[in-house]
């Protein structure tokens, strides 16, 4: 009896950069993929210590609700926060019956928590791992930083913005030679200005087939979803779907879309844009 086969997709992401859209996106694959919400989030904060506060820091690292009356469905969201990744990838492919897909959407600032030269073997399953770099303009990112404030506080380093940490890890991908395929790098802004053809020639890239039902998902909280998803997700809730937007370029070539942004975080764009640059030749 042949093995099991299951892609495991890495998706590492700034943020603001779409990466919940897109994990909902791989969610609608149906039962041939199992979504998985920042699985080294909470080792991250546990390595973070007090450098990092988030209202719901103690929760997350001691994996309980923060309400004594929570669901089970909450209890169970909190406590599998616990795992690790690799016993998250474990559970998801025993979710699977015979092939298909375990997407783990990453933030890039948690990559040093990955050991990108020993990736995780699972007896009685052949486990591809395959990586994802889901970039977006860093403009575009620390223009909207102001949005979630509240949650992560106004000021940004280069670590946080993720586009640094995106080109540490393309470097170490490719300082490995022929042991693995090349990382697929995805402009955020692609995915809606040409959703389903993205869509298409990414999960061609990453050896995995399209299908149509990832175009759309139901609006609202998703079962994948972190804990943390109320103090974060408010708007990715709101969608149901990819949607083409025209960008003005398109109909004004000449004219250039002004964006602002605190100048308190001028210098994470100093450090960021050049990474950029280079990601997305």
């Amino acid at each position: 009896m042949s093995n099991k086969q299951i892609t495991v997709i890495h998706c590492w992401s700034a943020p603001r950069s779409r990466s919940t859209a897109l994990l909902y996106s791989f969610e609608a694959r149906g039962d041939d993929c199992v979504a998985v919400d920042e699985p080294l989030y909470r080792e991250w904060l546990v390595a973070k210590g007090d450098a990092v506060a988030r209202p719901y820091l103690k929760e997350m690292i001691e994996g309980t609700p923060p309400n004594s009356d929570a669901s089970a469905q909450e209890t169970e969201q909190w406590k599998r926060e616990l795992l690790s990744l690799n016993d998250r990838i474990t559970a998801a492919s025993g979710k699977i019956n015979e092939k298909g897909v375990v997407f783990c959407k990453h933030m890039a600032k948690h990559s040093f928590l990955y050991d990108f030269d020993q990736e995780f073997v699972l007896e009685g399953v052949d486990l591809t791992h395959r990586h994802l770099l889901l970039i977006r303009d860093p403009v575009d990112v620390l223009s909207s930083w102001g949005v979630s404030s509240e949650v992560h506080g106004n000021v940004a380093t280069s670590d946080e913005v993720g586009i640094v940490p995106l080109l540490s890890i393309y470097s170490k991908l490719e300082s490995r030679g022929n042991v693995s395929p090349h990382p697929v790098i995805l402009e955020s802004n692609d995915l809606v200005k040409d959703p389903e053809n993205t869509l298409s020639g990414i999960c061609d890239s990453l050896g995995i087939p399209y299908k149509e039902s990832m175009m759309t998902w139901p609006s609202g909280p998703h079962e994948c979803d972190g804990p943390w998803a109320k103090w974060w997700y408010h708007n990715v809730w709101k969608s149901d779907g990819w949607v083409r937007q025209a960008t003005e370029e398109e109909y004004y070539p000449e004219a250039k879309r002004y964006r602002t942004m605190d100048p308190i975080l001028s210098h994470a764009l100093k450090a960021s844009f050049p990474a950029y640059e280079f990601l997305r030749r």
